[in-house]
């Protein structure tokens, strides 16, 4: 078993997997701890299969899972941790808005105590530098008081794509997890919660990298009602053990 499994869920991403897989790379493998990257790939149109199966031609540790037709980021993701081996289990998104050198900010949060280490981009007070525009900041915040409300209080950023878990906890969690769209985070986070993991949110740096596939009101929409979805299914005993 590695110590740590990368896990990135890619969807049509040829253009900006090949710098991300290369920065997490030359870092994990600079830290002497042993690795696997798992690139899922969710059912792309693109070359995105031939990136990733190139690169690992040149650098060991890198694992292709690939399906077609698409899923979800949900389902992607929900694959690649149920198929990770390593003690620990990162969740970083395959545009690499979040710098690979801040997993030692989760690391550290595990070490403390956590079960589930959790990258913030809206943590109060914080020297974190966040870049993004404006209209993704308004409407993040206005679905963070929807998931406040209703499932998470407490929590101010569920959706930063950069969760560190124990091994167990994510087997656990991903297991029983049935989101396949981008509301996923919230129903891990939520099923944690029930299970009384214990859950920290961490400040990190985060830029917005041009290309992403959310669809700012279309998928925020959809992701209201998912998260209507998780709590009804909560009530209905969906998530006890």
């Amino acid at each position: 078993m590695p110590y740590l499994s990368v896990v990135i869920p890619a969807y049509n991403e040829e253009k900006r997997l090949p710098q991300t897989l290369q920065s997490i790379h030359d870092y994990l493998q600079a830290s002497e701890k042993s690795f696997e990257i798992i690139v899922v790939d969710d059912g792309s149109l693109d070359h995105t299969v031939d990136v990733v199966q190139e690169f690992g031609k040149h650098h060991d540790g890198v694992r292709l899972l690939s399906y077609a037709p698409n899923q979800g980021k949900g389902y992607a993701v929900r694959t690649g941790m149920l198929a990770g081996n390593g003690d620990f289990l990162l969740l970083d998104d395959a545009d690499g808005s979040s710098p690979i050198a801040e997993l030692s900010l989760l690391e550290a949060a595990i070490a403390s105590g956590a079960d589930i280490a959790i990258g913030s981009r809206n943590m109060p007070e914080s020297e974190q530098k966040v870049k993004t525009h404006v209209h993704r900041k308004y409407m993040g915040n206005a679905f963070n008081v929807i998931v406040q409300s209703l499932l998470l209080p407490g929590i101010r950023d569920t959706q930063c794509g950069f969760k560190l878990f124990k091994h167990e906890v994510a087997h656990d969690l991903f297991s029983v997890a049935k989101q396949a769209g981008f509301a996923f985070d919230v129903e891990i986070l939520f099923i944690a919660r029930l299970r009384k993991y214990k859950i920290s949110e961490i400040a990190i740096n985060w830029t917005n990298v041009p290309g992403s596939k959310v669809n700012v009101f279309f998928d925020s929409a959809k992701m209201f009602l998912q998260v209507v979805g998780i709590r009804l299914a909560a009530w209905t005993g969906r998530y006890n053990r």
